[in-house]
């Protein structure tokens, strides 16, 4: 390393300390959180800052303060992996398509950009980067294939290409490919597949791994480009991988905790070692060639000795190899759990934890996808459901104000504002769907099991799949895994309608605001249908197929997006009375909202990635003329959610990167 003490980040400090608008897209007014954590946080070469990588881009925080001072790469975001360089000079960057970046972390400016080829990028995020120890290459390997890129770092020249595979498969769900360069630069090992893999392949080429799969080790040799090794003899699920300094040993840490080393001189297996705990390993050598072996869990940081057999609960001096070779000696350790970050210390066990969720901590804000959300009547409140988290309330005029939390005692998938102003949620467990007043989580307003399957026609085992609430009426309706779909009178106790509405599972429930419609969703296919509440008879007409669907406040018009079209329907004349046909870059709607004066319709989209789109549009419809008034760009993904706050003056939409973004209406509502 060259003197990394001196070196110090350009953070480029915005005008302001308000990080909720940090960034912002062209018509937005801020951003609520701060995006999912996507990868492993890195500390910087001078031990001062740590970098997250998060779907919306680059944080760096002060590590004495533990508070934002930066956010770089907005410009696709979702970056899944960072690494900083031996030399201490460059941060290197991968996002979700794959694109990587070394950036000058010193000057703040990008050194080189490199792509992977174009029928390589779609649904292939950067897993793991490697530095060779000399800083002059950088390995990347990929989720969801198994190519390793060797590039040079400053220049960006590709100079390798590794395990390119001639039958195009990929797998489902990602691995996590850990990477490792022997001491002397000339050697690379990398996870790649078990060869009997493939014949789990679909016609797609996608690969499910099955349960008793392993993962194979190659080892090149860099300068010939000759795969000298395949260890097939590993662990199920690689987590890491480490050659020592003397040049003698690989060792592999698994995702269940065991440790196995291989001799390089013959590649033979030396020595497996289970009896260090269960949970996924860092393997890591010090200078003197002793194998450590570190395992961090929610509550815990614990590093074997893997020779003596001896447990540290204490980060010492000489385990520098947790942090990489640039990073000072008496650095903290950093992780991040789902709820906060931990930080550990040269003298302490326990770590220090910093709440990075919400609640009573200025890092509130890395929050995962609200199910849903809703404006409440004062126009400032809003509110998202979150799958485990409960309920959270954010006062829009101070998004800097942690949010407030509630917490009933169900996993929430709907939140929703009754008819008297009060916010009711509904969470769902198994075969049963119960109400709340989320101000009053101790007992449930309603609660719905489903019938008993021996009274069924299928003896399939049911689970509620989706649920509404008619707050006039005093309906719960439910949907199961099955196709069923019930309306639950919750005053009387018993169930209105019983109805095999589809073939199987549910995917959503919607009541119109009048509470006299109901619209059915099945997600494959998809198929939508319509019922009159009052006898449950389905309404005839009604398009089929459609998985978006949003309700005009008047009830009067419904809106149903599939992947080429929006279509608004007429409930009372039945009939279709617009065809909006929808630009490539916004297919396939997921989410739909219509402004409370119904003149407008936002629609949002799943991402298409195919397309190389940099943001997934939100577009805002004049449904009188049929007229796409306005786009506005900022999710890296999925848009989830929209909603429209009571007085129409902004759209709030939910990305599946778990961001809020809320946008100015008046420029194009006011009039």
């Amino acid at each position: 390393m060259q003197n990394s003490q001196k070196w110090s980040p350009a953070l480029m400090q915005p005008e302001n300390s308000d990080i909720t608008t940090w960034a912002l897209p062209e018509g937005a007014i801020t951003r609520l959180g701060q995006g999912i954590i996507m990868g492993n946080i890195t500390l910087s070469p001078n031990g001062k800052h740590f970098v997250v990588p998060s779907s919306i881009g680059i944080w760096w925080y002060d590590i004495s303060t533990m508070t934002p001072v930066g956010l770089w790469d907005t410009d696709r975001g979702f970056i899944s992996a960072v690494s900083f360089s031996p030399n201490g000079k460059w941060l290197a960057t991968g996002d979700g398509d794959g694109l990587v970046k070394v950036w000058d972390w010193e000057k703040g400016v990008c050194l080189s950009q490199m792509e992977r080829d174009e029928t390589e990028k779609r649904y292939h995020s950067v897993s793991r980067f490697e530095f060779s120890p000399n800083s002059q290459l950088l390995a990347v390997s990929s989720t969801r294939d198994y190519i390793l890129y060797i590039y040079d770092p400053e220049t960006g020249e590709r100079l390798a290409k590794f395990h390119d595979d001639p039958k195009k498969t990929r797998w489902w769900g990602g691995t996590p490919r850990p990477i490792a360069f022997s001491s002397d630069g000339s050697l690379l090992a990398c996870t790649m597949p078990d060869e009997s893999m493939r014949m789990h392949a679909d016609r797609r080429g996608y690969i499910r791994l099955p349960k008793d799969a392993t993962e194979f080790i190659a080892v090149w040799h860099l300068e010939t480009g000759e795969q000298l090794a395949c260890l097939t003899d590993t662990e199920r699920l690689v987590r890491s991988l480490c050659f020592s300094p003397c040049g003698r040993f690989l060792a592999l840490g698994g995702r269940d905790g065991a440790v196995q080393v291989w001799s390089v001189a013959n590649w033979e297996l030396l020595h497996i070692y289970q009896n260090y705990g269960t949970e996924r390993k860092k393997v890591f050598y010090s200078p003197e060639c002793v194998l450590y072996a570190a395992e961090i869990s929610n509550d815990s940081f614990t590093v074997w000795n893997i020779h003596t057999g001896e447990k540290s609960n204490t980060y010492l001096k000489t385990h520098q190899g947790l942090q990489g070779a640039h990073s000072p000696k008496e650095c903290p350790f950093v992780s991040a759990t789902d709820s906060e970050f931990k930080v550990w210390t040269v003298e302490t066990s326990q770590p220090l934890t910093y709440p990075h969720l919400h609640f009573d901590f200025y890092l509130y804000s890395h929050i995962k996808t609200p199910n849903n959300f809703v404006f409440l009547p004062d126009n400032q409140t809003l509110a998202g459901g979150y799958m485990g988290d409960g309920v959270l309330l954010w006062n829009i005029a101070n998004p800097l104000h942690p949010p407030i939390r509630f917490n009933p005692p169900e996993d929430i998938r709907v939140v929703s504002v009754s008819h008297l102003g009060t916010l009711q949620a509904i969470g769902m467990d198994k075969r049963m769907a119960q109400l709340w007043e989320v101000e009053n989580p101790d007992v449930p307003i309603a609660s719905f099991t489903l019938p008993d399957p021996e009274n069924l026609v299928t003896d399939q085992e049911k689970q509620v799949t989706a649920a509404a609430f008619a707050s006039k009426r005093n309906f719960l309706a439910c949907g199961d895994n099955a196709g069923m779909l019930y309306v639950w009178d919750v005053q009387r106790h018993e169930i209105l309608h019983t109805i095999t509405a589809h073939d199987s599972k549910i995917h959503s429930i919607i009541f119109s605001p009048n509470e006299k419609l109901l619209v059915s969703v099945k997600d494959a296919g998809p198929i939508s249908r319509m019922w009159d509440v009052e006898s449950g008879e389905t309404i005839e007409g009604f398009p089929d197929k459609y998985r978006a669907i949003a309700f005009s406040a008047c009830s009067t018009l419904v809106a149903c997006g599939n992947i080429q079209e929006l279509l608004l329907w007429d409930t009372l004349h039945r009939e279709v009375t617009m065809l909006l046909p929808l630009p490539q870059e916004s297919r396939d709607p997921f989410a739909l909202a219509f402004s409370p004066c119904g003149r407008y319709l936002a629609s949002g989209a799943w991402w298409n990635q195919g397309l190389g789109i940099k943001k997934c549009p939100v577009l805002l419809w004049d449904i009188e003329s049929g007229e796409n008034i306005a786009a506005f760009r900022g999710h890296p993904t999925d848009v989830q959610s929209l909603a429209f706050s009571p007085d129409g003056t902004i759209l709030a939409s939910g990305g599946f990167g778990g961001t809020i973004m809320l946008w100015d209406m008046k420029p194009y509502t006011s009039g």
